[in-house]
């Protein structure tokens, strides 16, 4: 994979110097149309402000919720929204995460929920004084939209056409989430982003739109608040830093990756079974080859294939990806990724990422 990034690179370097040859007129042509892409590249339009001043961050870059909390608050204290799923824990550790996210940031963060698993923790985590919430894969009603209100709360919600969007507006959320198929992970979406995104921004009016899907460096913030969004959301990328608790194998093969290295399948299911996207490997391929049999004729379904000392046994097929601790067959388990991952070249520290991101969002 590597080496097809640096055939990339050195295409590019060749395409430089047969460029040196073009005409002088063509040339200062191609000059002056950059310097005035350059003045308009970089703008945050007014949804973008009025996000950012909504949650109090200093650019409109939220975090998905993988990655864990270290990462979460790297992103806060770097100036953007960093993000916690809190759906899996118990109220007591809901609660407890929320206290230290709050002593380690201004607040800037918001618990993710995937409503097809509940909202278990979400009355403590609002107790504990969380004060952003975001749901995903479902609708809230309105008993758990006032519970929010009543604590104060900012809330949004994660939408994938017009018709949804139409009907999470019903509920006056204070932001939505516009997933396209490019994203990583569980995809709620159905359809990509350019066939969706300009319709819900427009259904959504003064509501500011997030994007998901495919993000991955500055120029694509940048193409996203050009469109209209207010701002972009990263996984993929975020979970490729110091700060993620993913496992560094997982982050290097994330590195690794090339041009269509990533499949949306149904492939990894035990647990949730819902369509996702994630790097092909041995797993996908020999289920891909024996032509995607359902559960209780996959390949090797009963295989044990990593372990962790707290989350124990990790079967093929788990939509468990691997994290610290994990040991055993690391390449068999499922690694998400969105579309975007080919450009994923390096491991920083969230807060480099962030002042790099923005950097090619103002194209300098």
């Amino acid at each position: 994979m590597e080496d097809n990034k640096s055939s990339r690179r050195d295409f590019l370097k060749k395409g430089s110097l047969v460029g040196i040859g073009l005409s002088a007129t063509f040339t200062a042509a191609c000059d002056q149309q950059q310097k005035t892409e350059k003045k308009e590249s970089g703008i945050l339009n007014d949804k973008s402000k009025k996000l950012m001043t909504l949650f109090n961050i200093k650019y409109p870059i939220f975090q998905a919720a993988p990655g864990g909390e270290d990462l979460a608050v790297a992103i806060a204290n770097a100036g953007g929204m960093g993000a916690m799923g809190l759906g899996w824990l118990s109220p007591t550790e809901a609660y407890d995460t929320v206290v230290r996210m709050n002593q380690k940031t201004k607040g800037n963060y918001y618990a993710n929920y995937v409503l097809h698993f509940g909202t278990n923790s979400l009355d403590k985590a609002l107790e504990a004084g969380c004060k952003n919430i975001q749901f995903s894969w479902g609708l809230p009603n309105q008993e758990v939209v006032k519970k929010i209100r009543n604590a104060g709360a900012k809330w949004g919600i994660q939408v994938t056409s017009p018709l949804n969007a139409q009907k999470a507006l019903e509920l006056s959320p204070d932001f939505l989430i516009c997933q396209g198929l490019e994203a990583g992970g569980h995809v709620q979406g159905t359809s990509y982003l350019k066939d969706v995104l300009s319709q819900i921004i427009e259904i959504a009016k003064d509501v500011p739109v997030l994007v998901a899907g495919g993000i991955t460096d500055g120029h694509d913030i940048r193409n996203a608040i050009k469109s209209g969004a207010a701002g972009t959301v990263l996984g993929s990328r975020f979970i490729a830093t110091k700060e993620s608790d993913i496992h560094t194998h997982y982050k290097q093969r994330l590195v690794e990756a090339g041009e269509n290295s990533t499949v949306y399948t149904n492939c990894f299911n035990k647990g949730w079974d819902a369509m996702h996207r994630v790097m092909r490997n041995n797993t996908f391929l020999n289920w891909e080859a024996a032509g995607g049999p359902l559960a209780g004729n996959k390949p090797g379904e009963k295989d044990i294939i990593a372990n962790h000392p707290q989350r124990g046994n990790v079967e093929r097929y788990a939509t468990m990806p691997p994290i610290q601790g994990h040991t055993g067959n690391l390449d068999d388990m499922v690694m998400y990724a969105g579309t975007g991952v080919s450009k994923i070249d390096d491991i920083p520290s969230a807060s480099e990422l962030i002042e790099r991101l923005w950097q090619e969002f103002e194209n300098k």
